[in-house]
């Protein structure tokens, strides 16, 4: 099994332990209905069914038009970088690494639910959808090729070194799907950190994040 195949059956089966956000669960949302202002509700499921009661403790009967319900949270993610694009440096080619990396992203989300109402010839259905936002910081531990192209040829050592991870994503997600891009940065904590030519560098990278909060 390789590195980023672990990563993700980790991934699952901590998925697994609680209900993920993606769901839409018993606990207060922003609540409207098109053309009318949005408010702060309690939502109870049951099932195939959806009880919406006020602050005020009131029932509140919706009409049969789409139902949005909003919340906003922070995110706390265990992240992994699929791939890094580094730009050209030091006469090096373009690079897209794709070495072992593991991170804690920690953002802030706004998930997005909605009951879709379709009328059919059988009468009116309903349907629901989900959409999310995150926007935050990650930081972890991953691996880089250490060896005289990466290094100007002031080495002759081949190895892989350890480094420092740290930068910005934004992710969307679609239902279980969380994916984004994020920029970031890697410090090598061994020797060779000086002469490393990606040290302290900006790369680009496509991030892949489940929701462990």
């Amino acid at each position: 099994m390789s590195k980023f195949s672990l990563f993700l059956s980790i991934l699952f089966l901590w998925s697994c332990s609680s209900l993920p956000k993606y769901q839409l669960k018993d606990d207060y949302y922003n609540f409207h209905q098109p053309g009318k202002k949005p408010t702060k509700v309690f939502v109870r499921v049951n099932e195939d069914t959806v009880k919406i009661t006020g602050l005020d403790d009131s029932l509140i009967v919706a009409k049969e038009q789409d139902e949005y319900f909003v919340k906003r949270s922070f995110d706390l993610d265990a992240m992994t970088v699929l791939f890094k694009y580094r730009p050209s440096t030091y006469n090096l080619p373009r690079q897209l690494n794709t070495s072992f990396n593991g991170n804690v992203y920690l953002g802030y989300r706004i998930d997005r639910f909605w009951l879709d109402y379709k009328k059919t010839p059988d009468g009116v259905t309903k349907e629901l959808k989900h959409k999310a936002l995150t926007l935050g910081a990650f930081g972890g531990l991953g691996t880089a090729a250490i060896n005289p192209s990466t290094t100007n040829y002031r080495t002759t050592d081949e190895y892989d070194g350890l480094v420092l991870t740290r930068g910005f994503a934004i992710m969307v997600g679609l239902n279980s799907l969380t994916v984004g891009l994020g920029v970031g940065w890697d410090n090598l904590t061994d020797r060779d950190k000086d002469i490393w030519i990606y040290q302290n560098r900006p790369w680009y990278g496509l991030t892949l994040g489940l929701n462990i909060n």
